[in-house]
Parts: C-alpha cells; sequence; structure tokens
C-alpha cells in the first residue's frame, strides 16, 4: 500500500523521539472514528512530540475542543497523499 512509503518521510529524525521507529499496522487503530496524539503517532510511527511540533506550525490537520487535539483519520490521509 502507497500509504506506508509516504509515512517514512514524517518520522522524527531524531531517534531519542522516535522509539516507535516505524508505522503501526494495528487494525484496531483504523477503526475508530476520531485519533488523538498518541493514535496520530503510531500511524505515523514518530513521536508525540513530533507530532505536537506538526499541530504548532499548523502543517497537519487537527481539530482543538477545550485543551484536548483530535483528528480524523480520512483527514490525515488526505494529508499524506497531499505531500504536505
Amino acid at each position: 500500500m502507497e500509504l506506508f512509503s509516504l509515512r517514512k518521510d514524517y518520522r522524527s529524525p531524531n531517534d531519542q523521539y522516535n522509539k516507535e521507529g516505524s508505522p503501526n499496522t494495528d487494525p484496531t487503530l483504523f477503526n475508530k472514528k476520531i485519533w488523538r496524539v498518541n493514535d496520530v503517532a503510531k500511524f505515523l510511527g514518530c513521536s508525540k512530540g513530533h507530532i505536537y511540533n506538526l499541530v504548532s506550525i499548523e502543517m497537519i490537520p487537527s481539530l482543538k475542543k477545550g485543551k484536548f487535539l483530535y483528528f480524523i483519520p480520512s483527514d490525515i490521509f488526505r494529508w499524506l497523499l497531499q505531500g504536505d
């Protein structure tokens, strides 16, 4: 699947922050309608800190309700395919 080759471009370059090292293929992740920071980090194979950095520079589509960040999986897929 092409998404796997695109996702490795979004990993944190610093190994100390990228403990996962590879994208998550957990099938239960795809059953969720809304993702949190942990879910996106697992999916992309990067750290939560990297996701927060992407959100802070508005590079990744996200929603904020109060103090919580949410992500719509279809928005994340679309963002990956756009290559922004």
